[in-house]
């Protein structure tokens, strides 16, 4: 991944079961991206994958469900962190973090909430 990520297009910015969710695309990538943050604990999350703008919407309708769940075996890659535990799949957290801050810069103040790694 090159060292600046240029972000093409915000698709929707929502809050949902405590997180605060981000999806966009990214310029030169066939993948969506998701990032989501819980409001109040360590919980965060960048994952990228195909079909997440088709599938969403169906799992916006069960409100019991979190998106991330719901997305499965979509999900190709990402980086995790749960209270202090940090998991990379097929994404470093190099990677991820020029990802957010691409996302910062593109989301300005309406993206304070967004951490990096």
């Amino acid at each position: 991944m090159p060292q600046s990520v240029t972000i093409g297009k915000i698709h929707s910015v929502f809050t949902r079961h405590d997180r605060n969710y981000c999806i966009f695309s990214v310029n030169n990538s066939a993948d969506t991206f998701i990032y989501f943050s819980h409001i109040s604990h360590p919980l965060r999350s960048l994952f990228f994958g195909k079909d997440f703008l088709e599938r969403i919407p169906e799992l916006l309708k069960n409100i019991d469900l979190c998106i991330e769940c719901g997305l499965g075996l979509s999900v190709a890659g990402g980086v995790a962190l749960d209270n202090g535990a940090c998991i990379e799949w097929h994404c470093s957290i190099a990677e991820a973090n020029r990802v957010l801050a691409g996302l910062n810069e593109r989301l300005g103040e309406q993206g304070r909430w967004i951490e990096l790694f």
